[in-house]
């Protein structure tokens, strides 16, 4: 196997070699378009693990099946990056194989769990301990507390395997499947629509007779029996998670309403707030699957709860709680109703600490404090038991883990004094709260001087940043979001990223920064500090999906020049999609100078402008060399001359001491990470005949231009993005806003977010259309270094009107 697959490599290879020799023109188009279709498919990857990541690690909690259909569409798209690259260059062809591997462990991770829809349909409630996976977790500890001598009523449960007979033969498991995949908890509209929906599917449906004739014969065996009671007993119910409160139970039911009432229980594991809370602890819809208990009905003279640590009594750890009413205990645990409160020594005899009522006597107080220390005892940790009394003596209907938590200390978020507060309402990247000094890193030469238990203020989350983490606390971004690299890495390790603009802020100055609500304070907030400490641990099992996280949304490649920067040691998708960016990328330029080909390689354009320009043309087949350049006369691309014309308009004045690169050495349109005196700092053109795609550098901003300007005018359009700046982030608005006013006069579509401007102007004929490249070719020219001198909104404006009047005329004096 290993030897057919490494022939397959060689042949992969060799045609590849005998295209770029024979046929390097259609190879130059093919590698283009598996380029674009890999910067294509990366955003569409980044934004799907974006909201991967926020489902499996807690903050935004959604239904497994969701989880699944995220992982299943990325793993498409990232598989698609992995075939394109490899196409690209068969050296990468072992990259299909991490995904291939990666694709299964992920389906692994995600398959659930076997279901039955077979027999048995009734268990009688004795049998319900030994099988908990058919009985749910209320009736099996019932049945568990009777066989530890507790007294407990008689009765029966309709399993688990009756709701999955219900869901297969009434055909609903595509029903379910559907609503489920759009499923997450802060989305509560959609969870009421869903929730009614599949109530409605569920009380419409039949329930078979092979599961009516067993409940029929358990009727019978419980006797002469006047009304009944049918609670729900979900397979997760009263274990780890309570879900208290949160499905139906049918109450003085008939005995030949039973089967009604069972549907009534079965739906009410639908409702909204059942729904919502078992995604946010992360359990599958098969993870609840809905038994149903039932037991006669009590009459009882009081009834109510007991919690054997209760928490309410935070003076001493040494008291059980028994909370009674007059007659059934639904006013009680509903919260309408007000009880009597006894408090009991837990460990001897003594006279109870009571709210001063008589509903029960110090025999029957003793007895159920005896019952509550046998219980805690048989399952291991406090309970919380509901309990009834009839003319009969006491009875105990339910016992379950008590999960409360002893409240938390008085120092509370919401405490706060606002007056410190200064800023709210930003954007959070990454979740937490912290708090330290103000420190700017403005560009990446001042990232080696970041000071450890920085809060960091950056104009934009760069990758490159990443490699600093250990030294910040947080960060405050001018630009960026939860998508890009730098914020999933910083959910990894837990440090807050806030985006908003943070003019008012200065060096050295103490804040404290809470991503979770989008807010900045002045100085350190230690009641926030210590209640981020504790929100930490939250409802939601991360670690349930930490496997998951690994293998999907975790970035390990964060060094594209460091030596495990290989397809084999990516191991996540994540890692697959940066591998696939850099090297996409690099591969474009990586084609100059290639020893022995080199074919159709991309050549320094040869420009009086003071800028460095490489282009590779995909109508030219001839060979270069490295040294070679090439003119703007050679290129047949009608879009590149259009726009050309106008950037080296002799109206303009160009300072040729100024030379235009990316200094910085940050690519933004790749999201790659290069050396200062890589080729990637240029700026490049992508050109054929009716095609150009351009990106241009004037040293901190960056401008894309992608068209098509031909004789179709249905596929003619012009998509132009600008974005970045030197200068302080409103002079960036101010630029921005000249720019918008003046492409909309030109008929540009516009869309502005932050300091980044989208424009679109489509559909034109060939003259519209190439008048408008030479339009936004002098545009590009003009606003090199705008944003420095931008007062207002009013100076924008009034440039806007200048500069429409003067691309509008024949000639004009230079603009120096």
């Amino acid at each position: 196997m290993n030897t057919a697959k490494g022939y397959n490599d060689i042949r992969r290879r060799w045609r590849h070699w005998l295209k770029s020799v024979f046929a390097p023109g259609e190879q130059l188009r093919e590698r283009y378009q598996s380029f674009r279709t890999i910067l294509q498919l990366d955003g569409q990857a980044l934004d799907l693990l974006a909201d991967l990541e926020s489902h499996i690690s807690g903050h935004n909690p959604a239904d497994s099946l969701l989880i699944s259909k995220l992982s299943e569409q990325i793993i498409d798209i990232v598989g698609s990056m992995a075939a394109h690259l490899s196409a690209m260059n068969p050296l990468y062809a072992k990259l299909p194989d991490s995904h291939t591997l990666l694709a299964a462990q992920i389906r692994e991770l995600l398959m659930p769990s076997g279901v039955s829809a077979n027999p048995p349909y009734v268990l009688p409630l004795q049998q319900a301990a030994s099988h908990p996976e058919l009985a749910g977790g209320k009736a099996a500890n019932l049945s568990a507390a009777g066989r530890s001598g507790i007294i407990i009523p008689r009765g029966f449960v309709i399993t688990a395997n009756s709701f999955h007979h219900v869901i297969s033969e009434n055909h609903l498991q595509d029903e379910l499947i559907q609503r489920f995949e759009q499923l997450h908890a802060d989305d509560h509209q959609t969870i009421i629509r869903i929730a009614g929906e599949l109530q409605e599917l569920i009380l419409a449906c039949k329930i078979p007779a092979d599961i009516v004739k067993e409940i029929d014969l358990a009727l019978q065996g419980l006797g002469p029996v006047t009304l009944l009671a049918v609670r729900s007993s979900a397979l997760a119910e009263d274990g780890s998670v309570s879900f208290a409160g949160q499905y139906a139970s049918e109450l003085e039911v008939l005995p030949e309403d039973v089967v009604a009432a069972y549907k009534q229980v079965i739906a009410g594991k639908y409702c909204p707030r059942a729904m919502s809370y078992r995604i946010r602890h992360g359990l599958s819809d098969s993870d609840t699957t809905m038994a149903a208990l039932v037991v006669p009905m009590i009459s009882p003279r009081a009834s109510g709860v007991m919690y054997t640590l209760d928490p309410a009594t935070q003076a001493s750890e040494e008291r059980l709680g028994i909370y009674a009413v007059e007659g059934l205990a639904e006013g009680l645990v509903d919260g309408s109703r007000t009880p009597e409160k006894y408090h009991l020594i837990r460990n001897n005899q003594r006279a109870p600490f009571t709210s001063g009522n008589t509903l029960l006597t110090a025999a029957e107080l003793e007895q159920l404090r005896l019952w509550g220390l046998q219980l805690e005892y048989f399952f291991g940790c406090p309970q919380d038991i509901e309990w009834a009394l009839d003319e009969s003596g006491l009875t105990v209907l339910q016992s379950r883990p008590l999960l409360q938590k002893k409240d938390p200390p008085p120092a509370m978020v919401a405490e706060v004094d606002l007056e410190n507060l200064l800023y709210r309402d930003l954007h959070c990247a990454a979740p937490g709260i912290s708090c330290g000094p103000v420190f700017f890193a403005p560009t990446g030469k001042t990232f080696l001087d970041i000071p450890r238990g920085s809060v960091v203020c950056t104009p934009t989350l760069r990758p490159s940043l990443s490699q600093f983490l250990d030294r910040m606390v947080g960060v405050i971004a001018a630009n960026g979001s939860r998508a890009s690299h730098f914020a999933s890495v910083a959910r990894e390790r837990g440090i807050p990223v806030l985006v908003g603009d943070m003019v008012e802020l200065t060096a050295d100055q103490i804040v404290t920064v809470d991503a979770a609500s989008g807010r900045i304070f002045n100085g350190c907030v230690n009641a926030m500090l210590q209640s981020g400490k504790k929100s930490v641990d939250n409802e939601f099992p991360t670690e349930k999906y930490t496997a998951l996280t690994a293998r999907t949304t975790q970035l390990g490649l964060t060094d594209p020049d460091g030596e495990t920067f290989t397809p084999e040691h990516c191991r996540s998708l994540h890692d697959i999609v940066r591998f696939c960016h850099e090297k996409s990328v690099r591969e474009m330029f990586s084609l100059v100078g290639k020893k022995g080909r080199g074919l159709g390689a991309a050549r320094k354009l040869a420009t009086d402008l003071p800028l460095v320009m490489y282009v590779l043309d995909l109508d030219n087949s001839k060979t270069s060399s490295p040294d070679d350049t090439i003119t703007l006369e050679e290129l047949s691309s009608l879009p590149m001359r259009a726009l050309w014309q106008g950037m080296a308009d002799p109206r303009i004045y160009w300072d040729t001491r100024q030379h235009h690169v990316d200094w910085e050495g940050f690519d933004q349109a790749s999201g790659g990470i290069f050396s200062l005196d890589s080729r990637l700092l240029a700026s490049y053109a992508i050109a054929a005949k009716e095609y150009l795609h351009l990106n241009i550098r004037f040293g901190y901003h960056f401008s894309i231009v992608d068209t098509i300007c031909g004789e179709q005018d249905s596929t003619n359009y012009i998509n132009f993005r600008f974005k970045g700046g030197g200068a302080a982030h409103q002079q960036r608005l101010f630029r921005l806003e000249f720019i918008d006013q003046v492409l909309t006069a030109f008929g540009f579509e516009t869309c502005c977010r932050g300091d980044m401007l989208d424009a679109n102007f489509s559909r034109h004929a060939l003259p519209a259309t190439r008048q408008a490249l030479t339009r936004l070719g002098l545009l590009l020219a003009e606003t090199r270094m705008m944003d420095m001198r931008m007062t207002g909104s009013e100076h924008a404006a009034e440039e806007a009107e200048r500069f429409i009047a003067f691309a509008n005329m024949k000639s004009s004096p230079s603009r120096k």
